[in-house]
């Protein structure tokens, strides 16, 4: 039987406790204490009822949870070919942007659009996805550098091609100034495999070839045309040939550069 006392509404014996509850709860600044389940000063509600809402809310919460979700993956890619291609997308598009080594694999669901655990299924780990995402990158660049057959009277074609592509150039200026591991964001290097075989040919048909190897002499030549366009605003700007036509610029680079392949070859 439940009696009213003092705006306490009391069942048997519980009264004392729920008294002494309240008082080391308001000590406390705290809002009124529920207790038993149900036993407040605005009624009772028996610990069952209590706990019935208290699933309902719940469910009501994960309910409303799902519901985002699946709306906010209403476009989401489908398929095991779909979804590859989002991953390796959105990692394609995050990777001029961050270092490397700063990229979550939940950054990479996100922009792909994809549950964080297919990039596990798929890929297995964050460097796989990333090798993955940036060997695709190269391979369009190497494809249309493995036309060129030799060396002479290519290296304007092959220094327009390292200015044509801006994400690997931003990708590698980005990892390098952060300090990343060259071997995280490539595998293995294609198209400085291909330049030193170049030289390595043109070097063989010279008459007196010269003292330096093909391996230093790629370096070199990548360091001189990556270098020009990495800093190429400030080089134009500085020296007033911002105001000279680019093409005409570029053109005199790419000669000044094919006699000096000549000369250190």
């Amino acid at each position: 039987m439940a009696t009213n006392v003092n705006g306490w509404i009391v069942v048997g014996g519980y009264v004392r406790l729920a008294t002494v509850l309240e008082s080391a709860w308001n000590q406390h600044n705290c809002q009124p204490l529920n207790v038993l389940g149900g036993l407040t000063r605005e009624g009772l509600t028996s610990p069952m009822k209590a706990q019935s809402g208290k699933k309902q809310r719940k469910a009501g919460k994960s309910s409303s949870g799902r519901t985002r979700r699946s709306s906010g993956n209403h476009n989401s890619p489908r398929g095991r070919n779909e979804i590859i291609e989002a991953i390796l997308q959105a990692t394609e598009e995050l990777l001029p942007k961050h270092n490397p080594s700063e990229i979550s694999l939940r950054q990479i669901a996100e922009a792909a659009n994809v549950n964080y655990s297919l990039i596990h299924r798929y890929f297995g780990t964050k460097e796989s996805v990333i090798l993955t995402a940036h060997e695709r990158m190269l391979s369009k660049v190497g494809q249309r550098f493995s036309t060129v057959d030799r060396l002479e009277g290519n290296i304007g074609k092959l220094f327009k091609m390292s200015g044509e592509n801006v994400s690997r150039r931003t990708l590698l200026a980005r990892a390098m100034l952060d300090g990343a591991d060259p071997h995280l964001i490539q595998h293995h290097f294609p198209i400085m495999r291909q330049l030193i075989e170049l030289l390595r040919k043109k070097k063989s048909k010279t008459k007196k070839p010269s003292k330096y190897d093909p391996e230093i002499l790629a370096a070199f030549f990548s360091g001189t045309a990556m270098g020009w366009f990495f800093f190429e605003p400030f080089l134009l700007a500085s020296t007033g040939l911002d105001k000279e036509n680019k093409d005409e610029v570029h053109k005199q680079i790419s000669e000044m550069l094919e006699k000096t392949a000549d000369l250190l070859c």
